[in-house]
């Protein structure tokens, strides 16, 4: 089953009275290609809930704005399911962001987080350029061209690798301007500018070789009733275990949620 709100669409699949699971995919990624293996893992078991990120579809007619107004989007479409809790959310790099916030509005109550590799501080001055360059950098990954140094460093790849890992992620179809808007989106989302707390227990998944991923989990710290729950992963890149080794991602939920 799927729904659109606005032109976010929705989908639903697994079992339909199972404890409810939301997978929230990153910039430029798509959904079917994130989570192949996860939904196979999970699907009859629970109840999977899966968006599409503005302008991450065929045809675009909008694209992200903000985080936030992202993340009150889909708890309207929650809502509109007859959702008001989920037990654990999943977001990978701006699908992450995304899932802090939903956690944070507390429009749907949210029971666990897990982060995989989100952006939680502004880039200021520099978002702009930034973002700029990341857009053009995805659509070269689709060519099969690397990331531009120091940025493939940066995100775990300096084997090199980040075509391999990447690519199989990100949306044939995506455009400049959809990837353009959903990073905007990214590197102008700001714990820092919040006063919040958030009652979820939050895990943070971080890939051994990322230089920035560790350096955000201070800020969860702040915002988290709970002590954080740590997962690293030696040796692996940006997202690297969602797209060569998705099953340990399947049996983390599954564990959290059993423990839960």
């Amino acid at each position: 089953m799927s729904m659109k709100k606005g032109n976010c669409k929705l989908h639903r699949m697994g079992e339909p009275h199972g404890p409810k699971v939301l997978l929230i995919h990153g910039a430029g990624f798509y959904w079917q290609t994130c989570f192949a293996r996860i939904i196979r893992d999970l699907k009859d078991r629970y109840c999977l809930l899966i968006p599409e990120l503005e302008g991450h579809t065929a045809h675009p007619r909008e694209y992200m704005v903000s985080v936030e107004e992202t993340a009150g989007k889909l708890g309207e479409a929650l809502e509109e399911l007859r959702v008001d809790k989920v037990q654990a959310i999943y977001g990978v790099s701006l699908g992450a962001s995304v899932a802090v916030e939903m956690a944070i509005r507390g429009e749907i109550k949210v029971m666990n987080l897990l982060l995989d590799g989100g952006q939680y501080e502004g880039m200021g001055e520099m978002t702009e350029q930034y973002a700029n360059i990341m857009a053009d950098a995805f659509l070269n990954l689709l060519a099969g061209e690397h990331l531009p140094s120091p940025v493939k460093e940066n995100m775990g790849f300096a084997a090199n690798n980040d075509v391999e890992v990447l690519q199989p992620l990100i949306y044939e179809h995506i455009t400049r301007e959809a990837l353009l808007h959903a990073l905007l989106a990214a590197y102008r989302y700001d714990l820092k500018a919040k006063n919040a707390r958030v009652d979820a227990r939050v895990s943070v998944l971080i890939g051994g070789n990322e230089i920035y991923g560790a350096q955000f989990t201070p800020l969860l710290a702040e915002i988290s009733r709970h002590p954080l729950d740590i997962y690293e992963f030696p040796n692996r890149g940006h997202a690297e275990v969602l797209s060569k080794e998705p099953e340990k991602i399947s049996r983390l939920i599954r564990e959290i949620l059993n423990y839960c």
